[in-house]
């Protein structure tokens, strides 16, 4: 298994789509570190399951209000993959190799995991990337061969986007 990591070459509009779901990863994740934190005293609950009952809580309530509505134009796998991070974050800090988890800031720098539902995706060599529910984008440095991936997390570097795809 290795990684790949190409900068994109994004117009102003398509910039603008990777800002967002930024933001929309920052808040789910944020949403569900602050309800699993006031759920501590209401019994013995595991992480999972209170994970999952903040994904229903998430799709079913709150993404249904007019105030959240912007979050039924991004892409589900984003605040699937948020949550699943904050699981990632609680089991870390469980066993003790890391601290409480801390409320994501944008300050903290800015990024997003996607991956593929439908399993592996096949890359071509080429100046251009398709990244599921996202769209195709330009490459600053063409893709010298073709890869298959599924995961790929997009983070912004100083004023640059770049993609890591997980090989």
């Amino acid at each position: 298994m290795f990684a790949v990591k190409r900068a994109l070459k994004l117009n102003n509009k398509e910039a603008t789509l990777m800002a967002k779901h930024a933001g929309f990863r920052r808040v789910v994740f944020n949403f569900g570190l602050s309800l699993r934190t006031q759920m501590y005293g209401e019994g013995k609950f595991t992480d999972s399951k209170v994970l999952n009952e903040v994904k229903k809580v998430l799709t079913n309530h709150v993404k249904k209000t007019s105030e959240f509505a912007w979050m039924n134009q991004l892409s589900s796998r984003v605040y699937q993959n948020a949550l699943i991070d904050l699981k990632d974050a609680f089991s870390r800090y469980r066993s003790g190799k890391a601290g409480h988890p801390k409320f994501a800031s944008r300050r903290d720098g800015q990024s997003f995991t996607v991956d593929s539902s439908n399993g592996k995706v096949l890359l071509v060599a080429g100046s251009t990337i398709k990244i599921p529910t996202l769209g195709t984008f330009r490459l600053f440095e063409p893709l010298e061969c073709g890869l298959i991936s599924q995961t790929f997390t997009v983070s912004k570097e100083g004023n640059r986007w770049e993609s890591f795809l997980l090989c």
